[in-house]
């Protein structure tokens, strides 16, 4: 599997009964961000040492590189969802960080009646077009992730604070939200790391235990989402966007660019120009 590209697929269980790269009795990690709603019927899911035994209609949410092994009894029925990164860059112009802490904490969750029946039609919906596979069905899948992971977040906001139980997940909130607050004027992860009072060393282990990735990887991408904007809904020039974010060294902020998204930022420009014509 090449992940150095956008990747994503969803599945049901029924689908992948007898693939051992997803019905797997041994530990494994990838680079990849997975979902798993397990609908009903008996599987087991391990993850970082943590054993679930859902009883049916749980989301649970894998990191990348987190070690997990999943089962599931032939009668089981459910989804598996799974995407890099770079799906949700290339094709999606919204950046959650915070959407990554919901998929952490979705194994608490609990979902009403009205919004299981939002997400399994969403899952179809994902599922009918990963299988057809036409013209610009990358653009399609994203929005229907989105929407997917907006329900999830506004459910995860009734989960009772007790049962959000790491001090690393509340470590992770706050900073994801100070990055939202401060991204043009701080790109250093020593400068949220003092506001915060830890040291950059503890911030960047945290964040990335908790997210899979760096404290350094959520400031960038902030920064990136907002150029992203800038480049796809207004005429500023590429100048213009790098001093308006913050940056001095034009030259440094479109080495960045380039670096995040695979484009330079003309190039993305009118990429995104055609896309919004069509």
């Amino acid at each position: 599997m090449n992940t150095t590209k956008p990747f994503f697929e969803i599945y049901t269980f029924d689908q992948v009964a007898d693939n051992h790269q997803f019905n797997n009795p041994a530990p494994h990690a990838h680079d990849l961000i997975e979902i798993i709603w397990a609908v009903s019927g008996k599987c087991a899911l391990k993850v970082d040492m943590q054993t679930y035994s859902p009883k049916g209609d749980q989301v649970f949410g894998i990191m990348p590189h987190q070690r997990h092994q999943f089962t599931a009894d032939s009668n089981a029925q459910g989804y598996i969802i799974r995407f890099n990164e770079l799906f949700l860059q290339e094709y999606n112009s919204v950046y959650h960080a915070d959407l990554l802490l919901v998929l952490i904490q979705s194994a608490n969750v609990s979902y009403s009646e009205e919004i299981r029946h939002e997400m399994k039609a969403i899952m179809d919906k994902l599922i009918q077009e990963y299988s057809q596979k036409q013209i610009y069905s990358s653009d399609i899948l994203s929005r229907y992730l989105n929407i997917l992971f907006i329900h999830m977040s506004r459910q995860s906001r009734t989960v009772p604070a007790n049962n959000q139980k790491t001090h690393n997940i509340r470590q992770a909130k706050r900073f994801i939200q100070l990055i939202d607050q401060h991204f043009k004027a701080y790109k250093k992860v020593s400068e949220f790391a003092d506001i915060m009072c830890v040291t950059p060393s503890y911030l960047n282990e945290a964040i990335k235990k908790t997210t899979g990735y760096t404290a350094g990887h959520h400031i960038r991408q902030r920064v990136i989402l907002e150029a992203k904007r800038y480049a796809a809904y207004s005429d500023s020039s590429m100048k213009e966007v790098a001093w308006d974010l913050g940056f001095t060294d034009i030259c440094y902020f479109s080495k960045l660019f380039k670096k995040e998204t695979g484009y330079n930022f003309t190039d993305f420009k009118k990429r995104q120009e055609r896309v919004l014509a069509v």
